[in-house]
């Protein structure tokens, strides 16, 4: 009896501390490493790990100096570099940690000479997210939108060429969507609808890169509707605006029909 006592307390002991153990707080480690590390030591650490693209790691020393350092000059750059390497490892989850991160540097320090940088970045995310032409514009319309936002926001900024420059290209792939469904409606004989989407690209897309085409395609498909006179405008305008291109060299061809 006194032996089964025993062996019951024995296990009572064990489930007892089992329970303890599993119920107790995990102490995170401490880094001791950065710990010895001033925040410039710390940030220049980063910044090499950084150039040699090694992002994860770089973030943990930027971590360190902005999470100890918020007001310092070194913890704002800290914050933003932190967002960076998001960006820079590109995979869907990383981006939008990025631009979530961006975000949170502007709303911190909306007057720091960065903001401008973040806010492109922001647009940056959208614009890294694009998909092809004949795939759906979601992104490419919001990477319009928030491109434009920081142009707006920041006129005088050295960043305003690179963002004039990408918002360009996110409209010339919404054009080229557009175009793209005009064609296809030219192939199924519905040349009501490709005027329609083609007079859209000439309006909204002036920039637009295969504005050339567009022209010879809006040709063409007044043509194919009996519209004769408006498509011998835009022949004509196609031999005078693009001379050098393959459409007007197409377009003189049409004209040389039309006299015939």
């Amino acid at each position: 009896m006194k032996r089964n006592q025993l062996v019951i307390g024995l296990m009572l002991l064990v489930l007892a501390v089992g329970a303890c153990s599993r119920n107790r707080a995990v102490v995170p480690k401490v880094d001791m490493e950065l710990l010895t590390l001033s925040k410039e030591e710390a940030f220049a650490r980063a910044e090499a790990l950084f150039e040699e693209k090694k992002w994860t790691r770089a973030r943990r020393y930027y971590s360190h100096v902005y999470e100890n350092y918020p007001n310092d000059p070194l913890g704002r750059r800290s914050l933003l570099k932190v967002a960076d390497t998001y960006f820079h490892q590109g995979s869907p989850v990383n981006l939008i940690e990025a631009q979530y991160k961006y975000r949170d540097f502007i709303n911190r320090y909306p007057g720091a000479d960065s903001a401008d940088y973040a806010m492109l970045q922001i647009g940056m995310v959208s614009f890294k997210q694009m998909e092809r032409p004949d795939r759906d514009q979601t992104k490419t319309k919001e990477a319009v939108e928030k491109l434009s936002q920081m142009i707006a926001a920041y006129p005088n900024s050295s960043y305003r060429t690179e963002a004039q420059d990408r918002l360009q290209q996110a409209l010339d792939r919404l054009a080229k969507h557009d175009h793209i469904v005009a064609r296809f409606y030219m192939k199924r004989g519905n040349f009501k609808a490709a005027i329609d989407r083609l007079n859209g690209i000439v309006d909204q897309y002036p920039g637009y890169v295969d504005r050339s085409e567009t022209f010879f395609d809006l040709a063409i498909s007044l043509e194919r509707s009996g519209r004769k006179g408006e498509a011998r405008l835009y022949y004509e305008r196609v031999m005078a605006e693009f001379p050098e291109s393959s459409s007007a060299r197409k377009a003189k061809q049409k004209l040389e029909d039309f006299q015939a």
